[in-house]
């Protein structure tokens, strides 16, 4: 049998290493990395996930604790343990497995091991915390696939890690989403020191299909008893007795989504032979390295700890888990955890082109290989799953569009367009297609349905012309016209006429108040009112304009919603409302806008508004502050007062681009002219094609 893989040296260096570390994080206090508010958006509802994790990275490891609400964790309660996998920013809780409690004593009771906590510090790429009932230190940084655990216990006889399989947030944490551990396996190989299994488990956020969670495990010291417990499907668990006074412990943990041969290899490719502050200055470098890609300069130490925070969320999910796909065997990129399309098409994707080009090449790959193996790509889907359910559009199609008119390479164009076809054909409503919308009575949410599917008519017609199909083009560009069809000329709100409202097959409209605010999965409306989905046609503002009675009529209906919280500014489907006062030739009512959103809806102290959203929240905060904000699936940008006087964006090409502000005065504060280029740009619009190659953007103040 394979012996264990790590040898002596390394093990030795591993103890040693535990009195460098507090040098190592003082050195580089500065560091853009260590300016992350990791607390920010764990607290309230923004559900982010305090553990560190690399960009994209598989696993997401996190303390647990008490009623740790969605994503597993709050600061004031004790904690539980410290699991592998997390979801970060949505709205219901997911995942949570491999539960790891060190302890002095043995206790395996769900609620029988919490700890109170002290000295937390929580970075990127690093976590440490001392666990007050057991006097044992916990620090945790990850790999791609692996977690390195290491645990500095007091003298003890009694020292042991609680390695809980059936644990779960939406069992055990959240309750109220409703999971379930169904089976599992530990095994412990005396020869090679491994400890290895696998839990299986349903529920959580989307459908109920079960689903596999892989380890493997081992200590860098001997396991003096090794103890499986358990009545499956209930409980099942493992007592890792250690030597006596083991003292500092290094735990290492591959986890899989198909096979305990992956996590094994996880661990071999990852983590065998190097320190945990190896493979800590590896994740801080590799944070370094997204966070190198925007310098600002000029603002306080406050902001800046918020740009790079928001800018942080903005990279941790979608996961990349090429690979290990359990369902299929491809050469081809594997992301998952899409939770949150709907919301990231809008920001995260377009923030990914700017930045990370073949990211998003990648990803689109990704979305070619389900379809052809699926016959579909869902908005929502995990390796688990493949969510039926939509909460708009087919949004998918947004993002492959917009990676087509930034020209973004790395993908097959063809099996993407085929990809956009078949939604576009074949998995939009049979009554949008009959009808031109969603008439009622529908199944949910028919007017935001039909908005959206207008839009993706609109992406997926840009797309056929690019691709040279004048026939779909022409098709479709109809197509994404008939929004219309539910714009109630005679709806009246607040002494405003002309709204979004439902409508029966017959042409039969229903009245609605379109100041009413909808739920999740309702009628008309999903997460709004037909005062923010009126305002959602990012492709016909001059028609919507028209319709609504012209520029100024359009600038009094805005500045009211705002004014009276009629439009939600911090909901994605409001995203783009703002900046429709720049087709008005408002650009200055737009950054107004903007900064109220800024000021008073994100904090390092309360988070974001409502969920983060897998990055859709962060970035945006990241463009607002860097002086323009796309309109995602088209090619242009709208230029608004960037946040910090200079800014430094450099590309995955290696092009960069300057912003810059000249005021004639220090304390002038209204915009008056940008130029991108040297270049004034005289409708508040740049395109894509402007910055694509480097580019310099003068903001002038006075």
């Amino acid at each position: 049998m394979k012996k264990h893989y790590h040898s002596g040296k390394a093990l030795l260096i591993c103890f040693a290493s535990l009195f460098l570390w507090s040098d190592v994080v003082l050195a580089d206090t500065l560091s853009r990395a260590d300016k992350v508010d990791m607390f920010m958006g764990v607290q309230g509802m923004s559900h982010c996930v305090i553990g560190p994790q690399i960009p994209h990275g598989s696993v997401n490891p996190s303390p647990q604790t008490q009623d740790g609400s969605h994503g597993g964790y709050k600061a004031d309660k004790p904690i539980r343990g410290f699991a592998q996998l997390h979801v970060s920013g949505i709205g219901w809780g997911r995942y949570g497995q491999i539960l790891l409690s060190p302890q002095t004593g043995f206790n395996a009771d769900e609620n029988g091991h919490d700890s109170d906590k002290a000295d937390e510090i929580a970075h990127p790429y690093y976590y440490a915390v001392d666990l007050e009932r057991y006097g044992i230190k916990t620090e945790i940084t990850p790999t791609h696939h692996c977690a390195s655990y290491r645990f500095t216990f007091p003298e003890t006889q009694d020292a042991n890690v609680l390695l809980d399989v059936a644990h779960n947030i939406p069992q055990h944490i959240v309750p109220v989403v409703g999971g379930r551990f169904l089976d599992g396996s530990i095994a412990y190989d005396e020869e090679s020191g491994y400890v290895t299994g696998w839990g299986e488990y349903a529920g959580g956020f989307g459908d109920d299909a079960p689903y596999k969670v892989y380890f493997a495990m081992y200590l860098d010291c001997p396991i003096k008893e090794f103890t499986v417990s358990g009545n499956i499907p209930e409980v099942l668990y493992a007592r890792l007795a250690l030597p006596e006074n083991p003292g500092t412990v290094c735990l290492q943990v591959g986890i899989s989504f198909k096979s305990v041969d992956n996590a094994r290899m996880y661990l071999a490719n990852e983590i065998a032979g190097q320190t945990f502050d190896t493979l800590c200055a590896q994740a801080k470098g590799m944070w370094e390295d997204v966070f190198a890609k925007i310098s600002v300069n000029g603002g306080t130490a406050e902001e800046e700890r918020m740009f790079y925070t928001a800018m942080y969320h903005s990279y941790v999910m979608p996961r990349d888990r090429t690979g290990d796909n359990p369902h299929w065997e491809s050469l081809m990129p594997h992301f998952d955890d899409h939770y949150c399309v709907w919301d990231t098409w809008r920001t995260k994707f377009p923030l990914m082109i700017l930045l990370d080009e073949s990211f998003v090449g990648r990803v689109i790959s990704s979305f070619v290989d389900r379809f052809e193996h699926n016959g579909k790509c869902r908005p929502t889907f995990t390796s688990s799953l493949e969510w039926d359910w939509k909460q708009g559009g087919d949004d998918v199609d947004n993002i492959i569009a917009d990676a087509f008119v930034k020209d973004v390479s790395g993908f097959d164009r063809s099996g993407a367009y085929a990809l956009l076809k078949s939604d576009a054909f074949q998995q939009r409503s049979p009554a949008y297609l009959r009808y031109g919308w969603e008439p009622e009575p529908a199944e949910r949410m028919s007017c935001s349905y039909t908005m959206e599917y207008a839009y993706n008519d609109f992406c997926v017609a840009t797309v056929a012309g690019l691709m040279g199909d004048s026939l779909v083009e022409k098709q479709l560009a109809e197509r994404a016209t008939r929004w219309t069809n539910l714009f109630n000329p005679d709806l009246e709100s607040y002494g405003f006429k002309g709204f979004v409202g439902p409508r029966k097959e017959d042409g039969e409209w229903i009245k609605i108040d379109p100041a009413k605010r909808y739920g999740s999965w309702v009628e008309y409306f999903y997460e709004g009112n037909s005062w923010v989905y009126t305002l959602f046609v990012p492709h016909q503002f001059g028609r919507l304009i028209e319709l609504c009675g012209g520029k100024d009529e359009m600038i009094r209906r805005l500045c009211f919603g705002f004014d009276h919280d009629l439009i939600e500014l911090d909901n994605e489907p409001g995203f783009l409302s703002p900046f429709i006062f720049t087709h008005c030739g408002r650009p200055d009512l737009t950054a107004r806008y903007v900064a109220k959103i800024r000021n008073n809806h994100f904090s390092l102290k309360t988070g974001y508004p409502e969920n983060e959203d897998s990055g859709a929240m962060g970035a945006w905060y990241v463009f607002t502050s860097i002086g323009f904000f796309p309109n995602a699936g088209q090619d242009f940008y709208y230029v608004l007062p960037p946040a910090f006087p200079e800014i430094t964006i450099e590309r995955e090409n290696g092009k960069r681009i300057f912003v810059q502000t000249r005021r004639k005065t220090p304390e002038a504060t209204h915009l008056v002219a940008v130029y991108v280029n040297g270049r004034k740009v005289e409708n508040g619009i740049i395109r894509h094609a402007d910055i694509a190659e480097g580019a310099t953007l003068l903001y002038v103040y006075e």
